[in-house]
């Protein structure tokens, strides 16, 4: 795929929504699929998305709680979602103190909290796709809300470099 047709995948790219996450509870290989197959035209240059491992690894690093009986929820899928997305920039321990973070200073509920992220993601990846830049900022916020949109501007601007680069190396 040339870097012209990924830019244009990703110019119209959407993530879950919350209200699109399976509402009932699955296994971890449905886990694995469900994300591998969202997630996918975000790593365009084969890194592996996620894996059993992976996921094991975030629960013992009490960065995703664990499973109930070895089922996964929405919420589960939520998170590990968002770590998908941070791990592109971030160590397990920065993502393990940005969600600490999160957890402390949000009011909102998973799902809304997943939806803000997921609608900020989409604007910054569609902004860089068509504009190379990103021009949007934000006002009148809290030192939490700031620290989460530069987070995210820094994910889609590592993305936006990664698809620069693929032609010159």
């Amino acid at each position: 795929m040339t870097k012209e047709e990924i830019r244009q995948n990703l110019t119209t790219y959407q993530l879950p929504k919350w209200d699109k996450l399976p509402d009932f509870d699955i296994y971890m290989d449905q886990v694995i699929y469900f994300i591998n197959n969202g997630l996918a035209p975000l790593y365009f240059n084969d890194d592996k998305i996620i894996t059993n491992s992976m996921v094991n690894n975030y629960v013992k690093s009490s960065i995703v709680k664990p499973p109930v009986k070895k089922h996964y929820t929405q919420n589960h899928l939520a998170y590990l979602i968002v770590v998908c997305i941070l791990k592109r920039c971030y160590s397990l321990t920065e993502i393990s103190n940005l969600l600490k973070i999160y957890q402390n200073e949000s009011k909102a509920s998973v799902g809304d909290a997943y939806n803000e992220f997921v609608a900020l993601f989409e604007d910054y990846l569609h902004e860089i796709m068509k504009h190379d830049k990103i021009t949007q900022q934000i006002e009148g916020v809290t030192s939490y809300q700031r620290l989460m949109d530069n987070v995210i501007k820094s994910i889609v601007y590592k993305i936006y470099a990664e698809i620069e680069t693929l032609e010159l190396i």
